[in-house]
């Protein structure tokens, strides 16, 4: 179960279906729901010394009057839905606070942040984050349902650390599942075999843990690419939650935070857990 919740709140365009999609889960668990608004010089630019004085303080009234609307939003938000919250602008750079806050919770909640944000001007700030928390990390979409997450889930299994530290952080959603499929790309099957891991070890796994049998699945991504095959099942299977592992050095390293990375983060209509 979900105890304690972290949200990224800055004012873009996502603010609004990731906080709703934050309360939902916290209101489910009974969690407490930590908003981080990252404040610091470093977040919003202007302690560069190139830039007048008084275009910064222009720029400190501004970010103070947005962060006053968007703790505004958060408290009448939570206050409404009866979820226990706090509040918190830490002062340090947008990756760092987030990543030591998302520590002393079970989750972070973020989605991909536009260029019309107020407070944040880093495009790549989830996947840094996402490196660097050693918590998994929940992205909400930009457009799709939302009204449920977690009840019908997609694994994205290729036998690594990773995977395996991914499948282990969604617990919390996989206890309570009605459906899990699992999904292996390009799966090549000697070396499990060479180890003697046989083809029953993984539903014996989630038989184990109280989870769902699992669906397991096998895909190629020749011709379409990795990212479009995890897409193309989630939507084949009705799934409402992606979970896969966040990778330092690989072709899927490469596909989820290099220039590829719009495939998943740009293009998907369900949230996905991302650990690493």
């Amino acid at each position: 179960m979900l105890g304690r919740i972290a949200i990224h709140l800055s004012k873009d365009a996502g603010l609004a279906r990731r906080l709703d999609a934050a309360i939902k889960l916290a209101g489910q668990s009974n969690a407490e729901l930590v908003g981080v608004y990252p404040a610091g010089p470093s977040a919003l630019g202007y302690d560069d010394p190139v830039i007048p004085s008084s275009l910064t303080k222009m720029l400190r009234e501004r970010e103070a009057e947005v962060q006053a609307e968007v703790k505004a939003l958060f408290t009448e938000k939570t206050e409404k839905a009866g979820v226990k919250s706090q509040w918190r602008a830490p002062r340090g750079p947008a990756e760092e606070s987030l990543a030591l806050h998302a520590r002393y919770c079970d989750l972070l909640v973020m989605s991909k942040v536009g260029k019309e944000a107020v407070n944040e001007f880093n495009a790549s700030l989830p996947e840094a984050v996402i490196m660097a928390a050693g918590r998994p990390v929940l992205m909400i979409p930009a457009a799709g349902d939302i009204s449920s997450i977690g009840k019908r889930v997609l694994f994205c299994w290729d036998h690594r650390r990773e995977a395996a530290r991914a499948f282990a952080d969604a617990a919390p959603f996989l206890a309570s599942c009605s459906e899990l499929v699992v999904l292996s790309i390009d799966h090549d099957p000697a070396d499990l075999r060479y180890n003697d891991i046989q083809a029953g070890d993984f539903a014996a796994f989630c038989a184990a843990r109280g989870y769902p049998k699992p669906q397991e699945t096998i895909k190629k991504s020749e011709g379409i690419g990795v990212g479009n095959v995890i897409l193309n099942a989630a939507t084949d299977h009705g799934s409402d939650l992606i979970v896969m592992g966040a990778y330092g050095h690989s072709r899927m390293r490469r596909w989820i935070m290099g220039g590829a990375s719009e495939v998943l983060l740009g293009s998907m209509t369900v949230p996905v857990l991302l650990s690493h």
